[in-house]
C-alpha cells in the first residue's frame, strides 16, 4: 500500500492507492495541473519539481500510443496479412513431413519443413516480416514437390454448336492417314450397309472346272508338311490350291493371313516339292496382285528383299514368318 501526498490550499491529505503507484502519481500530476485554474503564484511556483522516472517516461509513452496511431499496428497488419497468406501451405506442407518422415536422408530436409510448419502454426512464435517473406520464397521452391492444390479453372460453356456426328467425324480425321483405315472402314460399316442395302450386285464368277483323276493320280501331302501346317499360328490359314494339280509330289498351297492388327493383303501362292525339307518351298509371286495402291506395292518390294536374306535351305513356317513381316514393315513405313 503506496501513500500518495498532495498539496492543496495548505492542506495535506493522504490518498491511498491501491495499486499501479506510478500510474496514479503520473496522473495525478497531470490531473493537478490541468484542472487546477488558477493555482496561487507564490506557493506553485516555489515547488520544487523532480524529472520523471524511467517508469513514468513508459507509462507516458504508452499514454501516447492509446492517443496516436503507431506505424507497429501497420508492421503488426502486415505480418497478419503474409501469415494468412501463407496458411495455403500448412497442410501440403504437413503432408510433405508424414511423407519423408521415415527417410533417413532427408533428416535435414525434415527439419527445415518442421522448422517452417512451427513459423506457420504456433502463435507463441511470431517472426518479423523479413523472415516471413524467405519463408515464402522457401515454400514456392517446394511447391511442385508439396503438390499445392489450385484451384480449377472456371468452366467455360461451349459456344459452338456440337453436332450429333462429331465425335465420328474426329475419329476419322484423327485416324485417316492409318495404312488400314480402308480396311478398318470397311470392317466397321460394312455389315450395317448390307443390311440396309442388301448384298452387292456382281457379275457371277464361274468356278473352273476341276479334273478327275483316278486314285493312284491323286495327290498326296507328305506327313512332314501335314505336321508343319498342323503346329502353325492360327492366324495363317493354309489351304490346297484347286486351280493346280500334279502327280509329280509338288504340293501347291494358298497361304491368306488372318491377323486382326494388319490390313487383308492376296493371298501366297506356295509350291512345295516333293522332297521337302529337302530342298525350300517356292513363292509363285504374281506382280500385278500388288500393283493396286502403295502400300501393296511397298509388301512386295520387302518381301522380295526379306526373301533374298533367308537360307538356301529354309522351312514353309520361315517363309509365312517373312511374309508377315513384310506386311508389318510396310505398315511402319506407312504411318
Amino acid at each position: 500500500m503506496f501513500h500518495v501526498t498532495v498539496h492543496k490550499s495548505d492542506v495535506q491529505e493522504t490518498k491511498s492507492v491501491p495499486e499501479f503507484p506510478q500510474l496514479s502519481k503520473t496522473l495525478g500530476q497531470f490531473s493537478s495541473q490541468s484542472h487546477k485554474p488558477n493555482p496561487s503564484p507564490p506557493e506553485f511556483q516555489k515547488q520544487k519539481t523532480f524529472p520523471h522516472s524511467p517508469s513514468d517516461l513508459s507509462i507516458l509513452g504508452l499514454v501516447d500510443n492509446f492517443s496516436t496511431p503507431s506505424p507497429i499496428l501497420n508492421h503488426l497488419d502486415n505480418i497478419y496479412a503474409k501469415l494468412k497468406q501463407l496458411s495455403k501451405y500448412i497442410e501440403p506442407l504437413r503432408r510433405m513431413i508424414n511423407k519423408i518422415d521415415k527417410n533417413e536422408e532427408r533428416k535435414k530436409d525434415l527439419s527445415k519443413m518442421k522448422s517452417l510448419l512451427d513459423i506457420l502454426t504456433d502463435p507463441s512464435k511470431r517472426c518479423p516480416l523479413k523472415t516471413l517473406q524467405k519463408c515464402e520464397i522457401a515454400l514456392e521452391k517446394l511447391k511442385n514437390d508439396m503438390a499445392v492444390p489450385t484451384p480449377p479453372p472456371p468452366t467455360v460453356p461451349p459456344t459452338k454448336q456440337q453436332y450429333l456426328c462429331q465425335p465420328l467425324l474426329d475419329a476419322v480425321l484423327a485416324n485417316i492417314r492409318s495404312p488400314v483405315f480402308n480396311h478398318s472402314l470397311y470392317r466397321t460399316f460394312m455389315p450395317a450397309m448390307t443390311a440396309i442395302h442388301g448384298q452387292p450386285i456382281t457379275a457371277q464368277t464361274v468356278t473352273p472346272r476341276k479334273r478327275k483323276y483316278e486314285e493312284d493320280e491323286r495327290q498326296s501331302i507328305p506327313n512332314v508338311l501335314q505336321g508343319e501346317v498342323a503346329k502353325l499360328h492360327s492366324k495363317f490359314l493354309v489351304n490346297l490350291d484347286p486351280s493346280h494339280c500334279s502327280n509329280n509330289g509338288t504340293v501347291h498351297l494358298i497361304c491368306k493371313l488372318d491377323d486382326k492388327n494388319l490390313p487383308s493383303v492376296p493371298p501366297l501362292q506356295l509350291s512345295v516339292p516333293a522332297d521337302y525339307p529337302e530342298q525350300s518351298p517356292l513363292w509363285m509371286d504374281n506382280p500385278r496382285q500388288y500393283e493396286a495402291n502403295p502400300f501393296l506395292q511397298s509388301v512386295y518390294r520387302y518381301m522380295t528383299s526379306k526373301l533374298l536374306q533367308l537360307p538356301d535351305k529354309h522351312s514353309l513356317t520361315a517363309l509365312l514368318n517373312t511374309w508377315a513381316q513384310s506386311i508389318r514393315q510396310a505398315c511402319l513405313s506407312a504411318a
